[in-house]
């Protein structure tokens, strides 16, 4: 009766294991895609970033090395910065037409600022600083809570530094970019790890019917020697002939066993049995 009972149980388990096969198979394929997708996602944002930054940090150097080219020229006629009448036109221009830019100033070798728009508060000493450790055709880049800031100094006729131009661009509208770009990327990672979910779940479902029923065939058949019936045979369709021939050696043996062992019973305790199976 006992045995009886055991085998009815195990059958009723076998739709939950197949369920639960094929979640834990789908689930840690799902996590695998997931985390490749992540991946990939964390790495072009991480490139789009960079490259952003040095685009418009590009940009902005381009439009400094402008205005240094008109101060350079006016040098070499003996104009000084703040005598030079086509800067302030310049300045100005650059401003009304690039959104991004917060201020344009030229720092000459004292320290003192000509500039357009906001330019961030430095001290003459802080200017001197960055002006001197700045190679003559390289640029220093800084920034603050909302401005990145690149400067390029300019030489005299003597190839000697006298002072440089600086650009402050807008820091907000840059970061907005690339969280904006980030937010996508998010959606797109989202979308597709949905889409491959739904496929995985499904092929891993498809897969694993067929394997599963045979795996719950077998346990059925290696059940059956519990029970007084003919013990149900393995065919060579589910596995390998000498696997399959080994299992239905192992439960015709075992049936009988189980068959002597009852006769067994039988014969020692007649009472108790007709009792069972009065019961």
């Amino acid at each position: 009766m006992i045995s009886i009972i055991a085998h009815k149980t195990n059958q009723d388990k076998i739709p939950q294991d197949r369920t639960v096969l094929w979640l834990r198979i789908g689930a840690l394929l799902v996590g695998i895609i997931a985390s490749v997708l992540f991946l990939i996602s964390f790495l072009n944002y991480s490139n789009y970033r960079k490259t952003f930054l040095e685009l418009n940090l590009n940009r902005y150097l381009v439009m400094a090395k402008d205005v240094r080219q008109t101060i350079v020229l006016g040098l070499n006629v003996g104009l000084k910065p703040a005598e030079n009448t086509h800067l302030p036109p310049i300045m100005k221009d650059m401003i009304q037409r690039q959104s991004g830019i917060r201020y344009i100033g030229i720092v000459d070798e004292s320290g003192e600022a000509i500039t357009q728009g906001q330019v961030a508060a430095k001290t003459v000493a802080e200017w001197k600083t960055w002006i001197n450790k700045t190679a003559a055709e390289d640029s220093w880049h800084t920034s603050d809570a909302d401005t990145f800031q690149i400067g390029v100094p300019f030489l005299n006729n003597f190839n000697v530094k006298v002072g440089a131009v600086v650009i402050g661009y807008d820091k907000h509208v840059i970061e907005g970019a690339i969280n904006d770009m980030g937010r996508t990327l998010l959606l797109d990672v989202l979308a597709t790890l949905s889409f491959f979910t739904v496929i995985t779940f499904a092929g891993v479902y498809l897969l694993t019917r067929k394997f599963v029923g045979k795996i719950a065939a077998i346990g059925q058949a290696i059940d059956s020697t519990l029970i007084a019936i003919e013990p149900t045979e393995v065919g060579d369709d589910m596995l390998d002939s000498g696997v399959a021939k080994d299992i239905n050696d192992f439960t015709a043996s075992s049936q009988q066993l189980v068959s002597t062992i009852a006769k067994l019973e039988r014969a020692i305790l007649p009472s108790h049995h007709k009792n069972v199976e009065a019961t």
